[in-house]
């Protein structure tokens, strides 16, 4: 919260930037695995199912802290 306070972030953006906070950021293990080749298309696809269970459950934490 302070820190929200020291950046001027309220409202919407605030609330936006938690969730984007919340969500698992998967590019750069895919960036390395398709840089150096190991297996990509594997992590690509554990990229895609982490976001999307990721989401729900970040929204439902979302609404119950009544953000």
């Amino acid at each position: 919260a302070a820190s929200s306070i020291a950046v001027g972030l309220r409202g919407p953006l605030l609330h936006v930037a938690i969730v984007q906070a919340a969500l698992p950021q998967g590019i750069v293990p895919f960036v390395f695995a398709k840089e150096y080749n190991v297996h990509p298309e594997i992590l690509s696809t554990a990229v895609i199912f982490g976001m999307l269970i990721a989401l729900p459950i970040t929204l439902i934490y979302y609404i119950f802290l009544g953000l």
